[in-house]
């Protein structure tokens, strides 16, 4: 397969970007896609709120964007996002109530998009979706894994399942093409366990705390970024304070500020480049006047901006 399956087109993109669902005729430098559904620890919670977020995303973009060419004042000289090079992909299908079929379809769109040197763009969905996003990037070698949560994610399994939303960075680092995780924003508890966290500090996992950012600020993390860096970001909105991201499901108190994860971007680009970003956890129905919608949307505007209009 040599494009994702996608449910019918939506009559508008997200931020009004084409919707190109036959990926055969891609010709973009990103595309963004939804990923809705995660593998469910219980099946009677399946489907989740956070499968409603690539649709709400959409349905929120004129709160999230004027238009193509209004100017982002954060950047000097001011860009616009619609002069970039954008498209909608469309959501990845679950045909049947098939999830191991939809995960398959969402790492195939991922690799389609690395190696044609597209950016992917993948909205979630729970945690778990980040499992089948990350193994898309095989098509690329030596990559650093850039994980914004609160939570560790090194769960090896949870009432069975192994590829739920507790086990991204464990399933991560069984990756040959995964050559360093950094977890930034943690903090508090989840569902980590003493065993989760000496097994990541054995493999080698950078792990920087929320309260250290919050004294130090982001710059020791991006010291501690190797140079040169491939980097692909994987964004639970948890990872934001409660405050900035109110919408989604563990809320966490001491999370980062919109500016740390905007600083952090920012220093990416000039530690390597930024191939990728998934983005979950989302969840509309916890949101307070599309406060996370707009927070979201605009986070990923922001990214695709500062790697793009560096890669000009």
């Amino acid at each position: 397969m040599i494009a994702p399956r996608t449910n019918r087109p939506k009559p508008h993109g997200f931020l009004n970007l084409p919707v190109v669902t036959e990926w055969q005729n891609l010709d973009a430098d990103a595309v963004i896609f939804g990923a809705p559904f995660g593998k469910p620890y219980d099946p009677a919670e399946f489907p989740n709120d956070q499968s409603t977020a690539p649709s709400a995303l959409r349905a929120a973009s004129e709160r999230i964007l004027l238009h193509g060419q209004s100017v982002d004042t954060d950047f000097h000289p001011p860009l616009c996002f619609g002069d970039l090079r954008v498209v909608d992909g469309g959501d990845i299908a679950l045909d049947h109530g098939n999830v191991t079929q939809h995960y398959n379809d969402i790492e195939a769109a991922v690799r389609f998009a690395t190696k044609r040197n597209m950016i992917p763009v993948s909205i979630g969905g729970d945690d778990g979706v980040t499992n089948p996003v990350i193994r898309g990037t095989d098509a690329l070698d030596n990559v650093t894994l850039i994980q914004i949560d609160a939570h560790l994610d090194w769960r090896d399994q949870r009432f069975g399942e192994r590829d739920g939303f507790s086990s991204p960075m464990r399933r991560a680092s069984e990756l040959p093409h995964i050559q360093a995780i950094h977890q930034i924003g943690i903090r508090s508890v989840g569902s980590a366990e003493q065993a989760e966290w000496d097994y990541a500090q054995k493999w080698g996992a950078h792990v920087h705390l929320a309260r250290d950012i919050h004294l130090n600020g982001m710059a020791p993390v991006i010291k501690s970024l190797p140079n040169d860096g491939k980097f692909f970001v994987t964004l639970d909105v948890d990872g934001l304070d409660p405050s900035v991201m109110p919408g989604t499901v563990a809320l966490s108190p001491g999370g980062l500020s919109w500016w740390h994860v905007v600083t952090l971007f920012e220093g990416l680009v000039q530690k390597g480049s930024i191939v990728g970003l998934n983005l979950v956890e989302l969840a509309p129905k916890n949101d307070v006047n599309k406060l996370s919608l707009i927070g979201a949307g605009r986070l990923i505007m922001k990214l695709l901006m500062i790697q793009l209009q560096q890669a000009r």
